[in-house]
């Protein structure tokens, strides 16, 4: 329970306390005050009334007393007027019952009230001619007190809503910065160091926000070097001193990386740019004008808005390779004519003589084709290019466009019919700690099994898939055969994680044997079903029934996924963690805008990318980039796990540099689950 919802509880009891005393005092006083009035009534009636009596008394005459009485008795006030003889008996009796209207009869059984009779001697002279009580009727004062009552209780009602609306208002202004305490406490735990802003008035709550507030500006000081450290190791190890774009290294890493990435793209382009006559320019004018002159063509391209260029990099000491995904072969030729003019226009503006030229090849290429087939047909556009003359270009698409949509509306089938079929296998390769080798969690390959029991390889069903907008279903048959995994094993596990992915094997004999007994599970989706609503909706409706595994699941998205949409991803992030499932990063540490985003959101967990962790031992430079990202990581408290662990080496090596975990054919091979 919340110290407002406390306090206002605690205060709206003393609140109720209090009403209740006044309101107690109030019945009393007044049913005290009425008592004495009843009392008075009664005696001043009784001596009125033995004036009058006295001369029929003297005379005997009963008759006239009677009419003397009634005449009183019958205004309503007296409940009873006795008139006794000098002996003490009873000549006269005048008496109505007790009526009490419109008064609750449990209010008149709960506040009864006295009626003390008023008496009184008649005499003539010295001698007695008897005794006169009279009792007034409590009716009205019943009425009268009823009333008070009621309008007592509805302003004390009022009195007490209008000071419990001030009461509120004022705790909501008097509690503001333990609220913006609590958020910042919160934002500390989900390891965002932010600053409260407004300092409360209250002198310890002031110290408090202050304390709070040195505490963040000196973690996030700390964070923010950590990051700086870690993005300078990367600029060196693999970004280009004088452009600024990806070197030979951070280009290859980063190529790699989106082959391998099968679900990210169905058809890309890579534009090659080749300067010719950069050694004479430099011989003549100066190696800083001829850097000059590369930074400001570099520059025209980066300019270049009419293609997502997803990796830019100086692949040479004068060529350079831009890679653009999800663009049809037309689209790159316009954008490459348009680069063609725009270079030419810059040389003739900024060098003399024409003594630099320059010549530019591209090709169109799918998933499916390899790094070596790629770069050699990029290559003889290059040559062609520069075989034709003076700054040219030419466009190869090596696609053949019927073949193309034939084969894509034949795995659109393939594809809808194993998703219709639920033809689907998983395979489980596990991550374990690298000092103990305890388990940790298992990453998950899916299968898609063709209609003749074989599986077919990631590599030619994925793009596929993402070309006709089918990853959605895939994902959702993928964490369907989780549920299903899981709940059937619910009573049965001993350890583990699982993370799923989307790989090849060779046949139905490779899943000979069973891996079982899964706790926690791990998917990999893709970026295209967290961008649809109704996935995200879907996946909600399934956590949402399914509790317990909920709190067993871990989701993956890949690096290049989060970097995409930092707000979508958040938004996502935050709807997994509501339903207490774990968010890891995949791919980890090739983006130039991954720590940013680590920083951002920061996840349960990352994996470090396999061609950062195999290129560590060989590259000084990348393997300080591998250790300022593991160090800021731990800073922020995410484990680390490196994938692509193939040695012994590799793996003593990562124990030095304290990764935690690691993954890979070294530590264990997939299995079926």
């Amino acid at each position: 329970m919340t110290l407002r919802r406390q306090l206002l509880i605690a205060i709206s009891i003393l609140f109720l306390l209090v009403f209740a005393g006044l309101q107690t005092l109030s019945i009393l006083s007044t049913k005290d005050f009425l008592q004495q009035q009843l009392s008075s009534h009664a005696q001043d009636a009784a001596s009125s009334l033995s004036h009058t009596l006295v001369e029929p008394l003297a005379a005997n005459d009963q008759t006239l007393a009677e009419i003397q009485i009634a005449a009183m008795f019958d205004r309503g006030y007296y409940r009873q007027i006795i008139l006794l003889s000098p002996d003490g008996k009873q000549v006269i009796n005048k008496e109505l019952p007790e009526n009490i209207e419109n008064v609750p009869v449990w209010f008149s059984s709960l506040l009864s009230l006295d009626t003390p009779p008023g008496q009184v001697f008649i005499t003539s002279g010295w001698k007695q001619l008897g005794k006169l009580v009279v009792v007034s009727q409590p009716t009205f004062a019943y009425q009268y007190l009823w009333t008070s009552v009621k309008q007592t209780t509805w302003w004390l009602i009022a009195m007490c809503l209008l000071a419990w609306l001030l009461m509120i208002l004022f705790l909501r202004i008097i509690l503001a910065p333990l609220q913006a305490i609590e958020n910042a406490a919160i934002d500390i735990q989900g390891k965002r160091f932010t600053k409260i802003e407004v300092l409360p008035g209250a002198r310890e709550l002031r110290r408090v926000v202050v304390a709070m507030n040195a505490m963040s500006g000196k973690i996030s000081e700390i964070l923010d070097a950590e990051m700086q450290r870690a993005d300078a190791y990367r600029k060196d190890a693999y970004t280009d001193k004088v452009t600024g774009l990806e070197n030979r290294q951070g280009f290859d890493l980063r190529f790699d990386h989106l082959l391998a990435d099968k679900g990210s793209f169905t058809s890309a382009s890579i534009v090659v740019l080749e300067f010719d006559g950069l050694k004479e320019f430099n011989n003549e004018h100066g190696y800083r004008s001829g850097d000059n002159v590369l930074k400001g063509a570099t520059a025209i391209v980066g300019a270049m808005a009419d293609m997502d260029v997803r990796i830019a990099g100086r692949i040479g000491g004068t060529a350079f390779a831009f890679v653009s995904v999800n663009h049809s072969a037309s689209e790159s030729e316009v954008h490459v004519r348009a680069m063609q003019a725009a270079l030419s226009t810059y040389l003739d503006a900024e060098v003399p003589g024409k003594t630099l030229s320059f010549s530019i090849g591209s090709i169109a290429f799918t998933p499916a084709q390899s790094r070596g087939d790629i770069f050699a047909k990029v290559d003889l556009a290059l040559e062609t290019a520069r075989q034709q003359g003076r700054n040219n270009a030419l466009t190869i698409n090596f696609i053949e466009e019927a073949g193309v949509v034939e084969g894509s509306l034949g795995w659109r089938t393939l594809i809808q019919n194993a998703l219709a079929e639920s033809r689907w296998a998983l395979v489980a390769q596990p991550v374990l700690a690298l000092s103990s080798g305890v388990l940790y969690q298992h990453e998950i390959f899916s299968r898609l099994i063709d209609t003749q029991g074989n599986f077919v390889p990631a590599a030619k069903f994925m793009p596929m898939a993402l070309r006709h907008q089918l990853m959605e279903d895939i994902d959702r048959a993928i964490i369907t055969l989780i549920f299903d995994l899981l709940d059937s094993e619910a009573n049965r596990f001993k350890g583990g994680a699982i993370d799923v992915s989307v790989q090849s094997v060779e046949s139905l004999e490779d899943l000979s044997s069973r891996v079982s007994h899964y706790k926690d599970v791990a998917v990999n989706v893709s970026v295209q079903s967290i961008e649809s609503s109704g996935f995200r909706e879907w996946l909600a409706e399934q956590l949402r029934g399914s509790k317990e595994i909920a709190r067993r699941l871990s989701v993956e998205l890949s690096e290049f996924s989060c970097v995409k949409d930092i707000e979508l991803t958040q938004e996502f992030v935050n709807l997994l963690r509501s339903f207490g499932v774990r968010f890891g990063i995949d791919h980890f540490g090739l983006d130039p805008h991954a720590l940013e985003f680590l920083r951002r959101v920061p996840p349960d967990y990352i994996k470090l990318d396999g061609g950062l962790v195999r290129g560590m031992a060989e590259n000084p430079s990348g393997h300080e980039h591998v250790r300022a990202i593991i160090k800021l990581a731990h800073s922020l408290e995410i484990p680390v796990i490196a994938q692509n662990v193939e040695s012994e080496e590799m793996q003593t090596m990562l124990l030095l540099d304290a990764v935690e975990y690691g993954q890979g054919y070294f530590l264990g091979t997939p299995q079926p689950a």
